[in-house]
């Protein structure tokens, strides 16, 4: 439940990113959202998976558990789009370039 406040600010995030950049807003508005809910997933699978095999007995409270695949998951959205701004900004999409059927 934590995490629908983060996955609407970074679906906001790359929506209005793309916007900016004449990109397809609503993929990369849902692209936002998977990549965060993604890397959430990974990183507690991750979590999980260490812990099983190297039978770790851990006692940390879910909500820490919790908050910390947040902030990975929240980093890891930021930076991919950091890499999409950067490299939209040397690459610029024209709509009177090639891409339109009658020049």
């Amino acid at each position: 439940m934590l995490a629908l406040i983060p996955i609407y600010l970074f679906w906001k995030s790359y929506y209005n990113l793309s916007k900016t950049h004449n990109r397809a807003h609503w993929a990369y508005g849902l692209l936002g959202g998977a990549i965060f809910l993604f890397s959430q997933f990974f990183f507690l699978f991750l979590i999980g998976f260490l812990i099983v095999m190297a039978d770790i007995r851990t006692d940390l409270p879910d909500i820490v558990l919790s908050l910390t695949a947040i902030v990975f998951a929240a980093s890891v959205a930021y930076g991919i789009e950091h890499l999409l701004k950067k490299s939209w900004e040397r690459n610029p999409k024209d709509y009177r370039g090639s891409d339109l059927l009658d020049n």
